[in-house]
């Protein structure tokens, strides 16, 4: 792995012939709702947007969404070899039980046939007969020092040095343990050279890893995130999971094949949330609320949401107005905010008095992960009381950042966990990976969003086949079937499985229920200690569309003795053989 720290992006690059300008306005208009920030080593997802100054270039091209059909075009898979009656030797590193290869995740992909003969050298930009190139971006802290604090207070690691080693691991694992047809996935760091909010840079940015002919990009700048994956993509390069964590749909279809997400997609968030508050907290008394007298009102809603100055989301929060009036809740109030952590606590008491004086009982939150501190701490300064719903969010479902509400508020309502439950670390995902294939824990306590990416990026590479291209990428992650669902893992996959009603351009299809607990006692998602844990209804139970219970009773909303925090050992929806390492 190399790593280059570029400052000036240089060079003609010439993109393909210019599309329609309907793509620069869409960029401008919806950007991203969240975006996966690696800040150095503390990743943490924060709210983008943003728009591209240039005409935009779309990569489409017909998607072929048979199921059969996509497996009988890709590599000799199980499923394949079933299909065709094939006996196929899959070699020593599958798992002919289970059909997937030896991985310690219920992520694991599919067995591949092993790989013999030519792979057709230069399939693509970035592709060679050797080697794949992939620019993982992370910013610079220094360019973001009141982020970078407020995240480092947080317990996160900052340090650069451990967040590289990090990566470099777990490339260094999956080049083994995936099948990659003959080539070396080759992962280059690009450290940023501007804030999240420095479009300039981010364009610059993006420019200046063009320069490097890469395959795919992951990760990018935190709130300029459509203005670096627009020029990427105008450009023809893959713009991987967190490249563009949530762009919305009419912008990933414009340019598909290029741009991929990890979670789903904000017009798919929307949706879950809009059932799930629909059925749990629809009209009626606000019983959930804080106080006897708000208790015995009915409920009176309020949509207090994230958005840039200039607009970015409003598309986006039409449609979540949509969906909980599909659901039977009436938005009375409306109130957006900007992610300013300057001026946090004053811009909170502005809207607290705006929600109070509106008679507001029920505050659907749809946020980034650091607001709610100073709205909570402002709601009891005010004497306010109201019931606190967590809609869509950005790892504001996770104990490190509830940790700095006000605990008395924060335990007046309940919230979609879009993040799975959580077990022991060294059982938990990206930790038990490492530790498993290295011995020891990951150098990087944010391991479980720096390697995501990665395990979605050897993913497709595997499924696609020998001749990697941007579409065949696509396919070999529309052959990937759902997996997850257990309360620790989320389900993921893409494409057409009948888990949504429109084409899945997303990546997680589910969410869980939690509620906090003051008083509970234990570590955080980074191993801190402290007071104060979300406790994830039903024992972590996950749904998709369609799915999620009827009320908060069905749900085991504060139901403690049918509720877990963390679990001690893994759910057995969630265990995976214990396979010998690679060598």
């Amino acid at each position: 792995m190399s790593t280059t720290d570029e400052t000036k992006a240089g060079g003609d690059v010439t993109p393909p012939p210019p599309k329609k300008n309907n793509t620069r306005r869409m960029l401008i208009r919806y950007g991203p709702i969240a975006v996966v920030v690696v800040l150095i080593a503390a990743a943490v997802l924060v709210f983008g947007g943003g728009g591209g100054d240039d005409d935009d270039q779309s990569g489409s091209a017909t998607i072929n969404t048979d199921e059969e059909a996509l497996i009988r075009s890709g590599p000799m898979t199980p499923q394949k070899a079933e299909l065709e009656g094939q006996d196929v030797d899959f070699g020593p590193r599958c798992d002919t039980t289970t059909g997937r290869i030896m991985l310690v995740s219920v992520y694991a992909p599919p067995c591949v046939e092993p790989f013999t003969g030519d792979n057709g050298g230069e399939t693509a930009q970035g592709v060679t007969g050797d080697t794949v190139k992939i620019v993982y971006y992370r910013p610079d802290p220094a360019l973001d020092p009141l982020l970078a604090a407020t995240v480092e207070g947080a317990g996160a690691d900052v340090d650069p040095t451990s967040a590289d080693r990090t990566i470099e691991g777990y490339a260094d694992l999956y080049n083994k343990v995936f099948e990659t047809y003959g080539r070396k996935v080759d992962v280059e760091i690009y450290v940023g050279t501007g804030a999240g909010t420095d479009q300039t840079a981010a364009k610059s940015d993006a420019i200046a890893i063009a320069e490097k002919n890469p395959f795919m990009v992951i990760g990018g700048p935190a709130q300029s995130s459509a203005v670096f994956a627009g020029e990427l993509a105008s450009q023809g390069i893959v713009c991987g999971p967190g490249c563009a964590v949530a762009l919305n749909e009419d912008i990933v279809n414009e340019f598909a094949p290029l741009i991929w997400q990890v979670g789903p997609t904000p017009n798919q968030s929307v949706q879950l949330a809009g059932e799930a508050i629909g059925n749990m907290a629809g009209p009626g008394k606000a019983t959930l609320a804080g106080d006897d007298a708000t208790k015995q009102q009915d409920r009176v809603y309020a949509l207090l949401h994230y958005d840039t100055p200039d607009g970015d989301h409003q598309q986006v929060f039409e449609d979540f107005k949509a969906s909980l009036a599909d659901n039977g809740i009436d938005v009375a109030t409306d109130i957006e905010f900007t992610l300013d952590l300057a001026n946090a606590q004053e811009n909170a008491r502005t809207n607290i008095s705006k929600l109070k004086e509106a008679g507001v009982t029920t505050i659907i939150l749809y946020t980034d992960p650091f607001t709610p501190a100073s709205l909570t701490k402002e709601a009891t300064a005010q004497d306010y009381h109201p019931e606190w719903i967590l809609g869509p969010n950005t790892l504001m479902d996770t104990t490190i950042f509830a940790r700095q509400v006000d605990q008395e508020q924060w335990t007046h309502g309940f919230g979609m966990a879009f993040t799975g439950a959580r077990g022991q670390q060294e059982d938990d995902g990206a930790f038990k990976i490492y530790e498993w294939a290295y011995g020891s824990l990951p150098p990087n306590n944010t391991a479980n969003v720096l390697e995501p990416p990665l395990r979605t990026v050897f993913t497709g590479v595997h499924l696609a086949g020998a001749e990697l291209t941007a579409e065949s990428f696509r396919d070999g992650l529309l052959r990937y079937p759902p997996s997850g669902g257990g309360p620790t893992e989320p389900q993921v996959s893409r494409g057409e499985h009948g888990v949504w009603p429109d084409f899945d351009w997303g990546g997680t299809d589910d969410v869980g229920l939690i509620w906090w607990d003051p008083t509970a006692t234990g570590e955080d998602e980074v191993g801190n200690a402290g007071t104060g844990m979300y406790r994830y209804a039903l024992n972590g139970q996950r749904y998709t569309l369609g799915d999620l219970p009827a009320s908060t009773d069905d749900a085991g909303i504060f139901d403690v003795d049918k509720s877990v925090m963390v679990f001690d050992e893994v759910p057995e929806e969630d265990r995976t053989e214990d396979y010998p390492p690679p060598d």
